[in-house]
């Protein structure tokens, strides 16, 4: 039964996945912006994990291919999306001399997990990774009110958060949690209804005001 369960949650995550990327490329074929594709990218990478999660749950087994040493296969994939994560906040900054960076830092994370059998590295990095970027994009966001952002800044902020805890439930439920805030964003959610025009917002205020002066 448990394992039913994670298939369920695993199945909502992915579809909520597949729905994010769809309105995302749909975006881009407007407005042709970089950045969308560069996000689709990084979902579909996502939704790749997500593929072979679905599979180990549906024949229901538990299954982490042992690499070498205490390296999984789970753990280099992880590394993978981290590394894609930060270099798609290096490409947001234009910190195009750093791109080789997290390159470096997950190969000596890769080689350490091989060594020693401890996961306290990646989840410090996972945790550095996912706070900076998801501060850096809602920050962003809410700036220039665009809910992509925030959309994205939440999906690693959330997927980060059940990244760290490391409890197989919790990071499922966490995770959908942050797919289901991305794709919030990407059908513009938060512009409508978190903030919403600070403009329309003062007219009605306004009009309201203007209504009970009139009535008094």
């Amino acid at each position: 039964m448990p394992q039913f369960l994670f298939l369920l949650i695993e199945a909502i995550y992915f579809v909520l996945g597949i729905l994010a990327m769809i309105n995302t490329l749909r975006s881009w074929r407007e407005n042709k912006n970089r950045v969308l594709i560069a996000i689709s990218i990084y979902v579909g990478a996502v939704l790749l994990r997500s593929l072979i999660d679905i599979f180990i749950y549906s024949a229901d087994f538990n299954l982490d291919i042992i690499l070498g040493g205490y390296l999984s296969l789970g753990m280099v994939i992880g590394n993978i999306l981290f590394i894609i994560q930060v270099e798609f906040m290096f490409y947001l900054k234009k910190l195009t001399k750093l791109y080789t960076l997290p390159i470096i830092i997950n190969f000596y994370i890769i080689m350490g997990r091989i060594l020693v059998d401890s996961i306290i590295p990646f989840i410090i990095y996972a945790m550095i990774v996912s706070y900076v970027s998801a501060y850096n994009l809602i920050k962003d966001g809410r700036k220039k009110r665009n809910g992509l952002a925030i959309g994205m800044g939440l999906f690693f902020l959330l997927y980060g958060l059940g990244q760290t805890i490391n409890i197989e439930i919790i990071f499922v439920i966490f995770k959908t949690v942050a797919m289901l805030a991305l794709y919030l964003g990407t059908r513009g959610f938060y512009e409508k209804y978190v903030w919403p025009d600070e403009k329309m917002e003062e007219k009605i205020l306004t009009t309201w005001i203007s209504k009970l002066v009139i009535k008094e």
